[in-house]
């Protein structure tokens, strides 16, 4: 019989010492983005939006992260309160990600089942998260989850020759 490679993961609280690695994460937060987007420019609204996750960590937000069993972060994601616009609160994953060579472990699975942890324990009964239309996995991997499609958002990319 195979081992649970997932069993070997920790989600714990975000602590400290943990930004450099959770930091480290960022590029895999711009899997899939639109052609028409500026690589340079998502990295670093990405690591902005971590930024913002770790130092609003307290009672409306928070940030697990996964380690394996030689103690090593192998993902992250971030949780927070948000209001939808029919004013509703509801919980919104801002961030999750596992790095490359943990994909496919359970890693994100067990990252996300604390997530909603943390939610019910809040109060909510809705969580809600965005992704890359082209990050045709994790769309996947939601949608396997529970996880429903609410809205779609369409982009043209205007050039000088469409007129």
């Amino acid at each position: 019989m195979q081992a649970d490679p997932a069993a070997a993961v920790c989600v714990r609280p975000f602590i400290s010492t943990d930004r450099n690695a959770v930091l480290d994460l960022a590029p895999r937060l711009t899997v899939g983005i639109a052609p028409w987007r500026d690589p340079d420019a998502f990295l670093a609204a990405v690591r902005g939006w971590i930024t913002g996750s770790i130092s609003g960590i307290g009672p409306e937000r928070a940030v697990f992260v996964a380690e394996n069993d030689r103690g090593d972060c192998v993902g992250f994601v971030s949780i927070g309160r948000n209001v939808h616009f029919t004013g509703e609160e509801q919980a919104y994953i801002g961030e999750l990600a596992v790095a490359a060579d943990a994909e496919g472990l359970g890693v994100g699975q067990a990252l996300l089942a604390r997530a909603e942890s943390w939610a019910r324990e809040s109060g909510f009964h809705l969580v809600e998260l965005d992704t890359g239309a082209a990050n045709v996995r994790a769309r996947g991997f939601y949608e396997r989850l529970g996880y429903a499609e609410e809205s779609v958002k369409l982009v043209k990319e205007l050039r000088s020759d469409d007129r």
